[in-house]
């Protein structure tokens, strides 16, 4: 499995890039983060929040080889340059007759990570509702 992910063709990208904006209508590619900081972004207020920062060795937008829907969030490079690999879903339907254990893996990794990134949104949500209960007076 990893040798295959070795062998997809690698991307440079610089600090600030937007590989994928929240919202936009997927690709169906997924992304493998070889080296540098990739940040996952969702919207809220019309404000980025980083809802993960992903490092060599992590992978992201496996989302959009599942279905159609559109993107559920902005993932921004991070670092002054990230090394990216592109997995398309003629690539990862391959790999899951080597490796079904791969795709295990990576639906196993999709629903942690939704359930973290809404158990984030919960937070903040619970967070943003005490700010806001306090009243200030002042005289």
């Amino acid at each position: 499995m990893i040798e295959t992910i070795r062998s997809l063709a690698g991307v440079n990208l610089k600090q600030g890039t937007e590989i994928f904006i929240e919202g936009a209508m997927p690709d169906d590619t997924m992304y493998f983060v070889l080296s540098g900081d990739v940040g996952i972004f969702k919207k809220r207020a019309g404000v980025d929040h980083e809802m993960e920062r992903l490092s060599t060795g992590a992978f992201f937008g496996e989302m959009a080889l599942i279905n159609e829907r559109p993107r559920l969030a902005t993932a921004r490079v991070l670092s002054v340059e990230a090394r990216l690999a592109r997995m398309n879903r003629e690539v990862l339907l391959k790999l899951a007759g080597v490796s079904p254990e791969f795709v295990f893996m990576l639906l196993k990794h999709a629903i942690t990570r939704l359930l973290a990134a809404e158990d984030k949104l919960q937070r903040d949500r619970k967070s943003t509702r005490l700010n806001s209960s306090h009243l200030v007076i002042s005289y």
